[in-house]
């Protein structure tokens, strides 16, 4: 019995470590964007989102982790363009687990402008944003 208990938790410890490996892969596809010239990756800083340039300077979006970039239907991050602007839009979404009606979201576009990027104010919404959304959801947020 010993033997199978010990077996039992050395292959949960492989299990969890290789689903770890999986979780952090999948999510480091999906948090990278192209925005302009820019390739913006998220990050988690202290359990604050923020989005790191390839300057290696980090912009911090005032929202916790994690976070995601809305994506279009084949799960990639979604770039929307507006005046030649491109934008994207950052995400946290929190379901509460004791109630899975009840969910919140935070969400952030960030555009590049004259080379610049520039985060819009933090919306709230009180259901679970998901997908691209359309355009005003990126360009509403702005004072243009």
């Amino acid at each position: 019995m010993i033997k199978s208990s010990r077996n039992w938790v050395a292959l949960c410890s492989v299990l969890a470590s290789l689903c770890a490996c999986a979780d952090q892969q999948a999510a480091s596809a999906d948090q990278v964007v192209a925005l302009g010239e820019q390739k913006l990756t998220l990050e988690n800083d202290q359990q604050r989102c923020v989005l790191r340039r390839p300057d290696q300077s980090v912009l911090s979006l005032e929202m916790p982790w994690p976070c995601q970039f809305a994506v279009d239907r084949q799960g990639k991050p979604h770039v929307e363009s507006f005046n030649n602007v491109p934008i994207v839009i950052v995400l946290h979404v929190n379901v509460d687990l004791a109630n899975s009606r009840e969910c919140r979201s935070e969400y952030r576009a960030i555009r590049q402008i004259n080379g610049q990027l520039e985060p819009s104010i933090v919306a709230r919404s009180a259901s679970c944003v998901r997908g691209a959304g359309d355009q005003k959801d990126y360009t509403a947020l702005f004072t243009w």
